[in-house]
């Protein structure tokens, strides 16, 4: 792990998702829509696992502390960037499908997509010191929260959508992983939640009577 961490760790894995995207492209026909749908559709799966870890990497450490769960949330940063790098390749083939297909999308999708972008960049610009020295340790903190959460919902937004219109079992389990996520969380903010309750009652000064 020691020497997997850090931005070794970052290079590696966006080596990782760009092969992956890369097998996908010579079965691609890029002269269709419907043919470049699919690596659309692949390089947002490519890069999705990525930013669930590091929506994760914090819970896993507090529920289960271990050297690996340490390790993950020692270098969430670079899974998160690791997310933004496929994003990247996602958006290129979004570009490409809404130029050469005309495409026109309803402004609630749209709205959904800009949404999601901003905070994509957001929390990318602000994992490097130059920008983020400018912001206060509550704010980076409160805007990263936000900003995950965000993502988050936008995952769940559109993968409830595709559960509901393709009832396949990839739509439907990756719902189902994107829910158990914030199952995570939720369960490691009650534990620390009731570790604080804990340590408080103790600190309590008791009667001698």
């Amino acid at each position: 792990m020691k020497l997997l961490q850090s931005w070794r760790l970052f290079w590696a894995l966006a080596l990782a998702i760009s092969v992956a995207i890369c097998l996908g492209l010579p079965a691609t026909d890029f002269h269709t829509a419907a043919g470049t749908e699919g690596i659309v559709l692949r390089s947002v799966r490519c890069a999705l696992p990525f930013f669930l870890i590091a929506f994760t990497a914090s819970s896993l450490a507090t529920l289960w502390p271990g050297s690996f769960t340490r390790w993950l949330l020692a270098n969430r940063r670079y899974f998160g960037l690791a997310f933004a790098f496929g994003m990247a390749w996602h958006l290129s083939f979004v570009a490409y499908y809404l130029i050469r297909f005309r495409i026109h999308f309803n402004s609630r999708a749209l709205t959904a997509d800009f949404v999601g972008l901003a905070f994509l960049l957001a929390l990318t610009l602000t994992s490097f010191r130059p920008i983020s020295r400018h912001l206060t340790s509550t704010n980076w903190r409160r805007l990263h929260k936000l900003g995950v959460y965000m993502i988050w919902l936008l995952a769940v937004y559109i993968y409830q959508g595709g559960a509901r219109s393709e009832r396949d079992f990839l739509h439907f389990g990756a719902l189902a992983v994107l829910i158990a996520c914030w199952g995570l969380r939720v369960a490691a903010w009650t534990k620390k939640r009731l570790a604080r309750r804990h340590a408080a009652a103790q600190l309590q000064p008791r009667s001698v009577y």
